[in-house]
């Protein structure tokens, strides 16, 4: 690399550089052994996608009551849901260092990333499980059944006041939330919480829940699957591209 601000590579260092290359016969070889993972790897991303898209519809149908599982027909009432949550602030469950390790307590974040790293420290891990971990400046969400250590004081753990529903039905129905946000701020009290959601018997809930549920389990081990294959393909490369290991 040269340069000091920004760092380059000079054609002529690229056309100087020499790399390993296998007769032609074994390149192809190595290319179709390669791309034939590479298919599977897509065909696992496009059933995902195709799963995510399933349950996206069944959450339309199943949350709104305009599909009833069997067994059910009871009208839907209406809450705030302040009414069926409570919150505690993550004051005490904040992780003190940042330096994280690769394995230990999960340090967790309400947003896209989930989990930040891992952590040793031994004292303030969230234990009350099930919990919805909620971003109280963005308002996104994360269903948790294990134990964890936060990171942002945004976040609030919030939990059923009482056993009349399921925390994992609330949490879906929380995904279907289409909230305006207009200002930066903490919402959950002022605005969040007094949300109106129609929900149904705890009974309905709960068998609401196991499905969708259901559908988590399946794509969660789909994306596990793909994410071995990833591996195993790179692993492939290491070897197959550097002459390693040789093709029969």
């Amino acid at each position: 690399m040269q340069g000091t601000k920004v760092t380059s590579i000079s054609k002529t260092a690229i056309k100087d550089t020499y790399i390993l290359i296998p007769p032609k016969s074994e390149q192809t070889r190595i290319a179709t052994a390669l791309s034939n993972v590479d298919a599977l790897i897509s065909e696992l991303g496009r059933l995902i996608e195709k799963k995510r898209a399933i349950k996206q519809g069944a959450m339309q149908q199943l949350l709104t009551g305009k599909k009833r599982l069997n067994g059910f027909n009871e009208p839907w009432g209406e809450k705030k849901l302040g009414e069926i949550l409570q919150y505690e602030q993550p004051t005490k469950y904040l992780v003190s260092s940042t330096e994280y390790s690769d394995n230990g307590v999960p340090v967790l974040t309400a947003g896209k990333t989930f989990i930040l790293g891992y952590t040793n420290e031994p004292n303030g891990i969230y234990n009350n499980l099930p919990v919805i971990i909620f971003d109280d400046f963005v308002t996104e969400s994360k269903y948790v059944d294990f134990p964890f250590k936060a990171k942002s004081s945004a976040m609030k753990m919030l939990t059923l006041r009482n056993e009349e529903n399921n925390l994992r039905f609330i949490f879906e129905i929380m995904q279907m939330i289409d909230f305006p946000m207009t200002d930066h701020k903490r919402w959950w009290i002022g605005e969040y919480s007094n949300i109106v959601v129609k929900v149904p018997t705890l009974a309905e809930q709960s068998a609401i829940a196991s499905v969708l549920t259901s559908m988590d389990d399946e794509i969660t081990a789909l994306e596990a699957k793909k994410a071995k294959y990833e591996q195993i393909k790179q692993g492939m490369m290491q070897q197959l591209l550097t002459g390693r290991i040789r093709l029969v």
